[in-house]
């Protein structure tokens, strides 16, 4: 019986692992400006969803007056809190995450402070800061 329970923590091991290197991979480039549209410079944020980590990372930081764009790529479908994610007071939309797909949630912050970004029923799970 012990080694069924050493097999099974090896085999989370791996996998926090390999879901810890997507989400750094992934965020080379958080707070870093990118390009979209005719001339319109957006604040480009990359975040992973994965049932072991939840949301990575978990923090923020953007400008107040520029766009932004975070995209939240699913490593995993959606489940029971973390199912869905909205962002009150910058982005309404509340969005399920699917495994395999990117989203994405696009707002101009105006005013200066923190904001949860949350599941559909309200509960925190990262924050954008606006400075």
């Amino acid at each position: 019986m012990k080694t069924v329970y050493i097999a099974i923590f090896l085999i989370m091991l791996v996998a926090g692992g390999l879901v810890l290197s997507h989400s750094i991979s992934n965020t080379k480039s958080v707070n870093s400006a990118g390009v979209l549209g005719a001339g319109t410079s957006v604040q480009v944020i990359k975040a992973t969803y994965s049932l072991v980590l939840g949301l990575e990372p978990k923090t923020f930081t953007v400008k107040s007056g520029s766009p932004v764009r975070l995209e939240i790529n699913a490593v995993d479908n959606g489940l029971g809190c973390m199912g869905s994610v909205t962002i009150p007071g910058l982005n309404n939309k509340v969005e399920g995450f699917v495994k395999g797909q990117t989203n994405v949630f696009e707002f101009t912050p105006k005013a200066a402070g923190e904001y949860s970004i949350t599941c559909a029923m309200g509960v925190p799970h990262g924050t954008i800061r606006v400075e």
